[in-house]
C-alpha cells in the first residue's frame, strides 16, 4: 500500500493560482477586485496549460470547469506538485510578457523615483532578460517532464 500513489480526484484552480502568486510580488493585484484578479490569473493559467498540453500526460484543457474553478481529472498525488510547478512557471512567463513590450506598463507599476533612477532602455532590457530567463526555465521544466513521463516507444527513431 505504501508504493501506491494517492489519486487526487479534482484539482482546484487555486492550487495553480497560489503557486503563481508565491513566485511574484505584484502591487497591481492588490488594487484589483477579486473578480479582476481571478480573471487575469486564470487567463495566465490557461495560456500556460495551452503551451504544456501536448506534453502533459493529464488532460487539463477539456476537463476544466470555469464555474467551479476546478479540473475534473484524476492526477497521481506524486505528479500534482510537479505539474503545478510547471504550469505556475508558465503563468509567470505569461504575466511578464506584456511588460517586455510596453514601457508604459512598467512606468505605471513603479513609482516615479524608481522609474527615473534607471534609464527606460536599461529597465526594458532587465525586464526582457527576466522574461527570457523565465521562459527558458518553463521550457526546460517541460522538457524534463516530457523526458521523465513520456513514452519513448511512440517516437519514430
Amino acid at each position: 500500500m505504501d508504493d501506491e500513489q494517492e489519486i487526487v480526484p479534482g484539482v482546484p484552480y487555486d492550487l495553480f493560482t497560489e503557486a503563481f502568486l508565491s513566485k511574484i510580488t505584484e502591487y497591481e493585484f492588490a488594487n484589483m477586485t477579486d473578480f479582476g484578479r481571478t480573471s487575469a490569473v486564470d487567463g495566465y493559467m490557461k495560456r500556460a496549460i495551452s503551451a504544456f498540453k501536448k506534453i502533459c500526460k493529464y488532460d487539463l484543457t477539456t476537463t476544466a470547469d470555469d464555474n467551479v474553478r476546478e479540473f475534473f481529472v484524476e492526477i497521481d498525488d506524486g505528479d500534482l506538485d510537479e505539474i503545478v510547478d510547471i504550469v505556475s512557471e508558465g503563468m509567470l512567463v505569461q504575466w511578464m510578457k506584456p511588460y517586455v513590450y510596453h514601457q508604459d506598463s512598467l512606468e505605471n507599476i513603479l513609482n516615479t523615483r524608481d522609474f527615473s533612477s534607471y534609464s527606460p532602455a536599461e529597465l526594458l532590457k532587465r525586464v526582457g532578460d527576466a522574461h527570457a530567463a523565465a521562459k527558458k526555465d518553463f521550457i526546460q521544466m517541460m522538457r524534463e517532464y516530457s523526458y521523465n513521463h513520456g513514452d519513448l516507444t511512440e517516437l519514430h527513431l
